[in-house]
């Protein structure tokens, strides 16, 4: 992007045993947090053990808080498990705090802490 311009959230899912990783990057607001959130369940299949790393996120607003709430509500209702990776120095790592998902959704501080929370391959 050029000066000025905005870079929307972009998403990579990658497979590590059972559990899937989505990497976010850019800015997730009210105007593609929806996209944002198809792009990543349709990507799950039936893998009910998920880490999503927001730490390549320049932004999150409420609207990319209720989207980690709502795919932490399906994955216990499957149960499944949700993790989010945000290291301290992130830019969303007090937007979490502050918000109280990070209550909410365990949060590690690197991916490979992440995966290895959600278990065995």
């Amino acid at each position: 992007p050029g000066p000025g311009e905005r870079e929307l959230a972009r998403v990579r899912l990658e497979r590590h045993g059972r559990a899937v990783l989505a990497r976010l990057t850019g800015e997730i607001d009210l105007s593609n947090a929806g996209t944002v959130e198809d792009q990543v369940s349709a990507g799950l299949g039936d893998t009910t053990a998920v880490a999503v790393d927001l730490s390549g996120l320049s932004y999150l607003d409420s609207a990319g808080l209720s989207l980690l709430a709502r795919l932490s509500g399906r994955l216990t209702a499957a149960a499944g498990s949700l993790r989010l990776v945000a290291p301290p120095e992130a830019v969303v790592s007090r937007t979490l705090a502050v918000s109280g998902l990070a209550a909410a959704i365990p949060v590690d501080e690197t991916v490979e802490a992440a995966l290895a929370a959600l278990g065995p391959a």
